[in-house]
């Protein structure tokens, strides 16, 4: 009777493990024989090295696992990496060529397709607005502003074009883990694909859905854990289209950038009853004699609670500090270097050089590029 009891548990026990096992079988054109391919878990915060293969004389190698419920994985050489999300129970097929990860082909798992649909669109669509950002910067200094306009609405529109494509994917498939990576694509590290405040609803529908389907990943643990935070992030990084209308509005985005020395600096932190948020750059004229002129001003209210905060287009850290320093600009001046691709001129719609808004610290932004009169007039109403 024991040995009948142990023979079924065995077999049962062979089943469950059976029905977990995971095969991947891959082949890598051109692949050199002897070449090593890896296999690592794709965790929260770092990756875990699972197994190793060498390729055989056609480029083939073969990994197996046992896994419990979808994990992500990483499929890597010495340089190279494709993402997979595999199911307890998939026989994965992947297909790719030397040297190019990226464009392979994965049979035998929805998850890995699913991931692989969302890398490519990302990757398309940062590739285009590389192409618009260099463009723009090739003709900003003789092109009409009219032109100049229509690149930007361009990066817009392929902007918005990726964004509704990843709503569209995370409404279809809630019930999958890919649907956390959609959450997390950003287009640079300074901007989510999903920008807009009403995405934030996104976040708590993924994580409310996951949380019931695979309430022991990893990765749905973390997005519950971290929701607020990455709810929190969102907003911060929030892009208002009420900043491209002149007038009063409730409130104004966050820029939190480095200054020279390197200490970051939060506009929404300053205790600044009002604040001039300026953009420029060193090799702007306009830019210069505009900042030339706010130093009267700056000078006459800075200790009644008037603050500029100058956020520079440069790419040049040299030429940035040598224009603060000969000019000798006292007031906050930061920038990420990456000029009219940075996050913080792309949120203030920034087209032009100089481009100002004076915000009052309770009403919010009052008024976008105002004379040095009527400035001075706000000014005066406001601190004196």
């Amino acid at each position: 009777m024991k040995k009948i009891v142990i023979a079924i548990f065995a077999v049962l026990l062979f089943g469950c493990a059976n029905e977990n096992q995971y095969t991947i079988e891959g082949k890598i054109d051109g692949g050199e024989p002897d070449q090593w391919v890896y296999l690592k878990k794709k965790g929260v915060n770092s990756n875990t090295m699972l197994d190793s293969a060498r390729l055989g004389r056609k480029g083939e190698f073969e990994f197996k696992g046992v896994i419990e419920y979808p994990q992500f994985f990483n499929l890597t050489t010495q340089e190279r990496f494709a993402t997979l999300l595999i199911k307890p129970g998939e026989d994965v097929r992947f297909h790719t060529r030397a040297g190019n990860f990226h464009d392979y082909t994965v049979k035998g798992s929805p998850g890995s397709q699913q991931v692989q649909t969302l890398d490519q669109r990302l990757r398309k669509t940062k590739s285009k607005l590389d192409s618009l950002a260099r463009l723009y910067r090739r003709k900003q200094d003789h092109a009409s502003a009219e032109e100049l306009e229509h690149i930007n609405e361009q990066y817009r529109r392929i902007l918005d074009r990726q964004r509704d494509s990843s709503v569209a994917f995370i409404i279809n498939n809630l019930k999958s883990l890919a649907s956390i990576m959609a959450l997390y694509q950003k287009v640079n590290e300074d901007l989510f694909v999903l920008y807009k405040n009403s995405d934030l609803q996104y976040i708590s529908l993924v994580a409310d859905s996951l949380r019931d389907e695979y309430p022991r990943s990893e990765q749905v643990k973390a997005l519950i854990a971290n929701k607020e935070d990455l709810m929190r992030k969102y907003r911060n990084l929030e892009l208002q289209s009420t900043v491209n209308r002149m007038g009063k509005v409730s409130r104004y985005p966050e820029v939190d950038l480095p200054n020279l020395q390197g200490d970051t600096i939060s506009l929404q932190e300053l205790d600044d009853k009002m604040i001039l948020l300026s953009f420029w750059a060193s090799w702007s004229e306009p830019s210069i004699q505009r900042s030339l002129e706010m130093k009267s001003l700056y000078k006459r209210y800075h200790d009644q609670g008037f603050e500029i905060y100058q956020v520079s287009l440069d790419q040049s850290v040299e030429d940035w500090q040598r224009a603060v320093r000969f000019d000798q600009l006292p007031w906050i001046n930061v920038s990420s270097l990456n000029g009219f691709e940075s996050y913080a001129a792309r949120i203030y719609n920034v087209q032009e050089l100089p481009t100002d808004f004076l915000i009052h610290q309770e009403r919010g932004i009052i008024s976008k590029n105002p004379s040095k009169q009527e400035l001075r007039r706000q000014l005066s109403i406001a601190l004196d």
